[in-house]
């Protein structure tokens, strides 16, 4: 079971998206990071291939057509497997040592049922 849902919404985000995706992958099988490309006319949907071949289990891409970035958002969460679920944009990252943090208070939630 998946900790954490961490969906990334991407368009055109070739240049900084390997950033987001970095910053999620220190929470190992715990995680799962849905890529979403929202139709982008760069990479990104290659960039997102690449994660997703590298780390099965954890990184799964799906690639749609341009809805903007709450339709990106929505098909994140449709596709979450997670017990929580977080967005984060591709232009952004988590911060290692609190997302670790956070991730063991997660975890422990799960644990002992209150998740």
């Amino acid at each position: 079971m998946k900790v954490l849902t961490v969906a990334i919404p991407c368009y055109n985000s070739q240049e900084y998206m390997k950033k987001a995706i970095e910053s999620v992958l220190p929470g190992g099988d715990d995680v799962e990071i849905i890529v979403v490309d929202d139709g982008s006319k760069d990479n990104t949907k290659e960039i997102g291939a690449q994660y997703e071949k590298q780390y099965p289990g954890i990184v799964k891409l799906i690639s749609k057509e341009n809805g903007g970035h709450g339709s990106a958002v929505n098909a994140g969460l449709a596709n979450a497997s997670g017990v929580y679920y977080k967005v984060l944009d591709s232009d952004d990252w988590f911060d290692r040592g609190a997302f670790l943090k956070i991730l063991d208070v997660l975890r422990s939630f799960v644990e002992d049922g209150s998740g």
